[in-house]
């Protein structure tokens, strides 16, 4: 079939006026249906780093049936969070400190593993001890996760943790 040369093809003509209004409507719409998520970039980093480390993730053990998965803004700031994986458990207790700080004092199933806890423009990384324990003390608030390796063991992934707010 021979296109009328006459026809107007619309996908072929530059945007105008016209459709930019259109695309600030449908983006003034979703921001107010679907917002992006304020934590979005956080967890594309997250998912990214996973990735790279080619890492076993550890999954949030929820004991309260009231924690449902629910994009809102309102929410109880939980103190005490614990992870598991298929390798080791992990369980993380935040207590507040001056300012904005907080010491974020842990245990992991896997005594003397090497356990880094990641922040937005840094790393620390400590040994838990022959009981599992470890602290990091002076954390700032915002999203963190930790990544666990388990240096005695050869070709073992390092586990990681989804981000938590602090």
């Amino acid at each position: 079939m021979t296109p009328d040369p006459h026809e107007e093809v619309l996908a072929g003509q530059p945007i105008d006026h016209g459709d930019e209004r259109a695309l600030r409507l449908v983006r003034a719409h979703l921001a107010v249906v679907d917002p992006v998520p304020g934590d979005l970039a956080e967890r594309v980093k997250f998912a990214m780093t996973v990735a790279s480390l080619e890492a076993e993730v550890a999954h949030l053990m929820q004991d309260a049936p009231e924690l449902t998965t629910v994009r809102t803004t309102d929410y109880d700031r939980a103190t005490t969070v614990t992870f598991e994986s298929g390798s080791l458990s992990i369980m993380v207790t935040l207590d507040e400190g001056e300012g904005s700080s907080t010491t974020l004092r842990g245990w992991v199933t896997a005594p003397g593993a090497e356990v880094e806890l990641r922040e937005r423009s840094r790393s620390s990384v400590t040994v838990a001890d022959d009981e599992g324990r470890f602290v990091f003390a002076r954390v700032e608030r915002g999203t963190v996760n930790l990544v666990i390796r388990l240096d005695d063991e050869l070709g073992v992934r390092p586990v990681i943790t989804p981000g938590i707010e602090i």
